[in-house]
């Protein structure tokens, strides 16, 4: 899990300093809800964006809930279009639940390895 969080924190950050920045256009969006480990319940909100590039239309995905017909600076891939992201999410503002995932994670791996140490010693 932590590897993987370090490689979406990654590849956000290169995306934005690297990806195409645009304007899209919030064509729908959709919400998913499921239960957290204790029960409560959690929603993440993703929205079909509508883009141009070139005299190509693409309608991608991204995380985030926008009204429909709002505009929505976004950064893709020019090598792979389909990789969309808000630009919110390729900064170090809109990252911030990233790194302290990360934190997170990493404690947790420092606390079980002390823990781990300590009972062989025992």
């Amino acid at each position: 899990m932590l590897v993987a969080q370090v490689f979406g924190i990654v590849s956000a950050l290169d995306l934005g300093r690297h990806g195409v920045h645009t304007t899209g256009v919030a064509l729908s969006t959709r919400s998913e809800t499921w239960n957290d480990s204790d029960g409560d319940p959690v929603t993440v909100h993703y929205t079909k964006i509508g883009f141009t590039v070139g005299t190509e239309r693409h309608v991608e995905e991204i995380s985030g809930r926008y009204t429909t017909g709002e505009k929505v600076r976004i950064v893709y891939d020019p090598e792979s279009v389909n990789v969309v992201r808000s630009e919110e999410d390729t900064g170090l503002g809109g990252l911030i639940g990233d790194f302290v995932g990360v934190a997170v994670l990493l404690a947790m791996l420092v606390f079980g390895v002390s823990f781990v140490i300590s009972w062989y010693r025992w």
